[in-house]
């Protein structure tokens, strides 16, 4: 299906071109070791490693989270233990505390599409029970937190470069108090999987070409959009594209970030991107403000920090991201990503933001006709629903 409004940001074929030789690729943290990898989760995984953390070993995983980050802990061996994240999106220090036992090693923190967390009470709290902190900014591109940098306070850092440029992989480990691993070995990727690299990113430029993810900003249009796929089609696209390639494949773990990949990130704007993120935040945040059922979450909107997606809360709302799907809006959430360890009975407030909290785009490829009609078919969508009112889930 192609949407009106997608996901991501549409890929330029200036973008593949110079073929830049230096190596030299951007960092969100500056004068930081880092290595590049193909995957996020694979970058995890080595910092797992770099830690030197044993089988056995507990980590401290929020409740809410992608089942990426729970797959790949249990795939390097350790056991993973949850802990409470409020509705706001900031970690339950009390909480988690009755998490900690003598085989508990490391915490993620993760800090949510923009929704930083208290880093100096975290790391306080690290030191006092003598564990590693591990910064997950995989919803960030760059910003600050209480004066330093996003991705600097904890023992290893991950960020994850594909959420935010037209790229086809991409995941950044950065060590701030562990040495880098001297016994990485990188593997080359296969020839096949390269082509299918090169297939996507041919793809990506075509469609920019075309004009196909524009199509008509219409009433008519919109109806097009719905006609020409199935709604059940639709719906299992809203779920099935939340993620992609969740699964852990160990073939893969040592691949680099791929060149192609490297090209687009030394032939990219940063600052640029990071100024258009940040302006089609502002605008939604002021949308809102005429939409009483549906609010930004947490401290969402705020210029700290660059986020993948604008999180918005629909407390009287579930599912609001699928009718914007079938307006051709590639809105999500994270209904689909619960890993299926969590007892999800005994953590309320992750059920609660699994079921109302909605991702919107707003990546630096989006135009105002683009955000007008994102904002209209949601305006749309809390009309209709008015007629049949449901009840607040507390």
């Amino acid at each position: 299906m192609k949407f009106v409004v997608s996901r991501d940001p549409r890929l330029d074929s200036s973008l593949l071109w110079p073929f830049c030789s230096h190596n030299i690729l951007p960092s969100p943290v500056r004068g930081r070791p880092a290595t590049y990898h193909f995957w996020a989760r694979n970058a995890l995984f080595h910092g797992l490693k770099a830690l030197g953390l044993k089988s056995e070993d507990a980590v401290l995983v929020p409740a809410f989270h992608c089942e990426t980050v729970v797959e790949t802990i249990l795939h390097y061996g350790c056991r993973v233990v949850f802990y409470n994240v409020t509705r706001e999106g900031i970690i339950d220090l009390e909480d988690l505390a009755t998490r900690v036992d003598g085989q508990t090693k490391a915490i993620i923190a993760i800090h949510y599409f923009g929704i930083l967390q208290p880093l100096k009470r975290l790391r306080a709290f690290c030191q006092q029970y003598q564990l590693f902190l591990i910064e997950d900014c995989a919803h960030i591109l760059m910003g600050d937190v209480e004066g330093d940098q996003i991705g600097s306070v904890g023992d290893i850092s991950i960020f994850s470069w594909r959420k935010f440029l037209p790229i086809y992989d991409g995941g950044l480990l950065i060590y701030n108090h562990v040495p880098p691993q001297s016994s990485l070995r990188w593997t080359n990727l296969k020839w096949w999987y390269q082509l299918k690299i090169v297939k996507n990113l041919l793809e990506k430029c075509f469609n920019e070409r075309s004009g196909t993810q524009l199509l008509v900003f219409s009433q008519q249009g919109q109806q097009s959009i719905v006609q020409s796929s199935r709604r059940e089609d639709v719906l299992s696209d809203a779920v099935s594209s939340q993620t992609r390639a969740s699964e852990f494949q160990a073939s893969q773990l040592n691949w680099p970030m791929s060149r192609w990949s490297q090209i687009i990130l030394e032939n990219v704007d940063l600052e640029e991107i990071v100024g258009r993120r940040k302006k089609n935040s502002t605008v939604l945040c002021q949308a809102l403000e005429q939409l009483p059922e549906v609010y930004p979450w947490s401290s969402a909107g705020r210029h700290e920090a660059c986020a993948w997606a604008f999180p918005v809360v629909t407390p009287t709302h579930q599912d609001i991201h699928r009718q914007l799907r079938e307006k051709g809006i590639e809105a999500f959430s994270w209904g689909g990503v619960i890993h299926p360890s969590l007892p999800l009975e005994k953590f309320p407030d992750a059920k609660f933001l699994y079921e109302h909290l909605v991702l919107l785009p707003i990546h630096q490829s989006l135009i105002s006709d683009e955000m007008s009609f994102m904002i209209e078919g949601l305006r749309d969508i809390l009309k209709r629903s008015r007629a049949q009112p449901q009840e607040v889930l507390q």
